[in-house]
């Protein structure tokens, strides 16, 4: 039986591609399928714990399976003219350009199938690539780590990475529009850990989404599993296979003012506590279970085994 090999971009950077892959490699092996990750530095991230073995570039052989990610040109590049299976996980359409670049189809790279981690990004890829062979296999919520909290302090949590712009306009309006909400604090993530990221989501009441040009909303999930009420950006212009109007207070993309006044709806929710809020609450906690390892775990090892054979 082959061995699977995801290909990452170096582990250092705060990314949740390279989180989602590495939690591939671990439920591969849980169910039997050997996999590794592959970097330049052969060393696990620092960022997030993982069981996960991981190898350096130079130690992939010949007949191993090779997963790459989809904007990563070089890496596809790199192992083209080997002729071991290959397969490209999609995890944002937005960036799949960068892995062509300017090839028309994955399939130039001798690729065959394509992992997807939405039905968002399955559709794209439908659309896409016509005729290549294609797969749902979602990421997975940690509820382990990401421990749903009654006991809130009314506070916003944020990581805003991918709208630095935005979150200070943000910030500025919702002091300036909603004057009984100037003194609440804001609690940034921005370069932290994974424990720092559930440790400030458990004791945080609001989340604020500041995603952006995203397949999926996983750090709006991990919020919901943690219990806080989410409101922000989904990331997509028709928003995710997971946010809808009863798990949380979304505005349109890039629509500041309306989502200052998402956020603002939030802050007073939470601060009341009423029926509203803890519906909100239980139906995020209810989303954010449906990407439970084992569900993620049964599809996953359903592709592979098929894909392999096995």
């Amino acid at each position: 039986m082959p061995r699977v090999v995801y290909l990452s971009w170096p582990v250092s950077e705060i990314a949740g591609g390279i989180k989602v892959a590495f939690q591939h490699v671990e439920m591969l092996n849980e169910g039997g399928i050997e996999a590794v990750v592959a970097s330049a530095e052969g060393e696990r991230p620092a960022w997030f714990q993982t069981s996960a073995p991981v190898i350096r570039f130079d130690a992939i052989a010949d007949d191993d399976v090779l997963v790459f990610p989809e904007n990563n040109a070089q890496f596809l590049a790199m192992f083209a003219s080997r002729r071991q299976p290959k397969v490209v996980f999609c995890q944002n359409p937005f960036l799949v350009h960068q892995g062509l670049a300017g090839r028309l189809s994955y399939a130039e790279y001798g690729v065959s199938f394509i992992m997807a981690p939405s039905h968002s990004v399955l559709q794209f890829c439908t659309d896409r690539f016509p005729g290549m062979k294609l797969a749902y296999t979602p990421f997975c919520i940690d509820e382990s780590r990401f421990v749903f909290t009654r006991q809130k302090t009314l506070q916003i949590a944020c990581a805003p990475r991918k709208r630095m712009m935005e979150t200070g306009a943000i910030m500025d309006l919702l002091r300036a529009a909603h004057p009984d909400l100037r003194d609440v604090p804001w609690v940034y993530m921005h370069g932290a850990t994974e424990a720092q990221v559930a440790e400030a989501m458990a004791g945080s009441a609001v989340f604020l989404s500041l995603a952006r040009l995203e397949a999926h909303g996983m750090t709006a999930l991990e919020a919901m599993a943690a219990g806080c009420i989410v409101a922000g950006f989904t990331g997509l212009a028709g928003g995710t296979d997971s946010a809808t109007v009863r798990n949380g207070l979304w505005a349109q993309e890039d629509d500041v003012p309306g989502c200052v006044a998402q956020l603002a709806r939030a802050v007073r929710l939470a601060r009341d506590g009423g029926l509203a809020y803890r519906v909100m609450i239980e139906e995020g906690r209810r989303t954010a279970h449906e990407y439970r390892r084992e569900e993620a775990v049964r599809l996953l090892l359903g592709f592979w085994r098929s894909a392999l054979g096995k």
